[in-house]
C-alpha cells in the first residue's frame, strides 16, 4: 500500500503525474498519507490486541436477599467468585458491614478468612465457592430492617471492579423449609481412611410422596478433592441425577478422592438432592488417618558410605547388592513385593527376603530401613560395558522404583591366562635363544 501511494506522487522526467514545480507541496501530502497509514495500522493492531485479551470478572451468590428468623446469631452463606476473562487474574476482596455487625469471606470448610484469590482461565480453576460469614450484634437486631452487606472485588492492577449486594432481614418464627417426604440417609456418614484412598458412601435416597421425583444431586467438596455420584451397582457410571419412584428409595453412591498432598485431619463435605423447588442435604466427613510414602536408597544415601546407584559386576559371576527400603509417610504401608520393571536379557536378578508383610513409618528417634539383598548375575558372555536396571517396591498402598547402572567386566581369570601366555612367551624366547647362544 506504502508503495502505490509513493509511485502515485512520483515524479517522471519530461511529464507524469506532477509538475515539478509543485513537488514540495505533493511530497509533503504523501508523508502525511503514509503517516495516517502507520497510525490506522497500529491503533488496529492494538484493538486486536486489547479483543484477545479480555478481562471480567463476576461475584454471585444464589440468594442476594435471605429472610431469618431471630433465633440464631451467625449465618453462613455461598459466595461465588468467578473469572469471566482469558487471562489469570488476582482478584482482592473485602466486606462491608452495618455498624456493630461482623461479616468476612472465608474458605469453604477449612475455615480461615480469605482477602484475595488467584483464579486461573481454564473450565475447573476459574472459580471459587467462599463462605460469607456473617455475625450480628448482640442487641439493636430488628424485625423487619434490611441489613446491607457489600462484597466488593477488584483485580490487583485495580483496573476492573465488581460488587455484590448481600441484603438479610429478620422475622419472628422464620424456619428453613424442610422437604416434605424426601430424605437422605447413610449407613456410614463419616468413613475413615489413608491419603490415596477412595472415600466410598452408600446413600437412600427416599421419596415418601405420592408420585415420582427426579432428584437433582450435587456434591459439595474440600477444596483440591474430587466429588461424584453413581448407582450403587454401577460405580463406572456417573451421574447428577436420579429418578425415585413413589413410595420407594433408589441407593446410591458417593466417592470422596482426597488430592495427591493431602494431610491428616477431617474434611467435612455435603450432598445436596433437589426437587421440583424443594431440598434436603446430608452432611459427610472423610477421614485422614495417615498418608504413605514408600522410598528406595542405596546404601551410601542411606549411610554415607558404601555402594552407590552406579555398581560392577562380572559377566558370569553373581553380585550382592544391599537395597535400603523405608516409609516416609505416617501409617504403615502393607505387602510390599521387590520387582525388576527392566534388565537385560539373560541376567538373573533375585531378592531376599522378597517381600515385606508391613513396613512402619520411620520413627524419628530410631529410623527403621530395611535391607534388602538384591542378587544380580549378568549372563556369562555378556558384553564388558554399562547396562541399566529397575528395581520396583510395590506395596497395597505406595510404589517406589529406583535405577542401578551395572559396569560390566569380564572375569579375572582371563586376566591371569593373558598375563599366564604372556610368561609362557617369555620362556619360550629366553630358552630359544639359551639354546642358540650355547651352539
Amino acid at each position: 500500500m506504502y508503495y502505490e501511494i509513493f509511485n502515485f506522487f512520483s515524479f517522471k522526467k519530461g511529464g507524469g503525474y506532477m509538475k515539478k514545480r509543485g513537488w514540495g507541496c505533493e511530497f509533503l501530502i504523501a508523508l502525511l498519507l503514509v503517516l495516517i497509514c502507520f497510525a490506522v495500522s497500529g491503533w488496529s493492531e492494538e484493538k486486536k490486541a486489547e479483543k484477545g485479551e479480555e478481562r471480567d470478572f463476576t461475584i454471585l451468590s444464589e440468594y442476594n436477599r435471605v429472610v431469618v428468623g431471630m433465633d440464631k446469631k451467625e449465618w453462613e452463606f455461598d459466595i461465588k467468585v468467578q473469572n469471566l476473562g482469558n487471562r489469570e487474574e488476582e482478584i482482592l476482596l473485602k466486606v462491608e458491614a452495618p455498624p456493630g455487625w461482623k461479616a468476612a469471606l472465608y474458605k469453604k470448610w477449612d475455615g480461615f478468612q480469605v482477602k484475595g484469590v488467584k483464579l486461573g482461565k481454564e473450565e475447573g480453576n476459574n472459580s471459587v465457592l467462599l463462605a460469607l460469614k456473617i455475625n450480628a450484634p448482640e442487641k439493636g437486631v430488628k424485625e423487619g430492617v434490611e441489613y446491607l452487606f457489600r462484597i466488593s472485588g477488584s483485580t490487583k492492577d485495580e483496573a476492573i471492579g465488581r460488587t455484590l449486594d448481600f441484603i438479610l432481614s429478620f422475622e419472628k418464627g422464620v424456619k428453613p423449609t424442610e422437604a416434605k417426604g424426601l430424605t437422605l440417609k447413610a449407613e456410614y456418614p463419616s468413613v475413615r481412611g489413608a491419603a490415596g484412598d477412595k472415600f466410598e458412601f452408600v446413600i437412600e435416597v427416599k421419596n415418601d410422596t405420592d408420585k415420582a421425583r427426579v432428584f437433582e444431586l450435587l456434591t459439595e467438596a474440600p477444596s483440591g478433592w474430587a466429588a461424584y455420584c453413581t448407582p450403587r451397582w454401577e460405580e463406572e457410571k456417573k451421574i447428577s441425577a436420579i429418578k425415585v419412584d413413589a413410595k420407594s428409595s433408589e441407593w446410591i453412591k458417593v466417592f470422596l478422592v482426597p488430592p495427591p498432598m493431602v494431610t491428616t485431619g477431617e474434611y467435612p463435605a455435603r450432598l445436596i438432592a433437589k426437587s421440583e423447588g424443594e431440598q434436603v442435604s446430608m452432611d459427610l466427613k472423610a477421614v485422614i488417618t495417615g498418608t504413605y510414602e514408600l522410598k528406595l536408597g542405596s546404601e551410601a544415601e542411606v549411610l554415607g558410605t558404601g555402594e552407590t546407584r552406579n555398581i560392577k559386576a562380572i559377566a558370569g559371576k553373581e553380585k550382592h547388592y544391599t537395597l535400603y527400603v523405608w516409609n516416609e509417610g505416617s501409617a504403615p504401608i502393607t505387602d510390599v513385593n521387590f520387582y525388576v520393571t527392566q534388565k537385560p536379557k539373560d541376567w538373573e536378578i533375585n531378592f531376599e527376603p522378597k517381600k515385606i508383610p508391613s513396613l512402619n513409618p520411620l520413627a524419628l528417634k530410631a529410623p527403621e530401613f530395611h535391607k534388602i539383598d538384591v542378587k544380580i548375575k549378568p549372563k556369562e558372555k555378556a558384553i564388558p560395558g554399562d547396562y541399566l536396571l529397575t528395581i520396583s517396591a510395590i506395596g497395597k498402598e505406595s510404589k517406589a522404583e529406583m535405577e542401578l547402572r551395572v559396569t560390566v567386566g569380564k572375569p579375572m581369570i582371563w586376566g591371569w591366562i593373558g598375563i599366564g601366555i604372556v610368561i609362557g612367551v617369555i620362556a619360550v624366547l629366553v630358552f630359544v635363544f639359551v639354546k642358540l647362544g650355547r651352539r
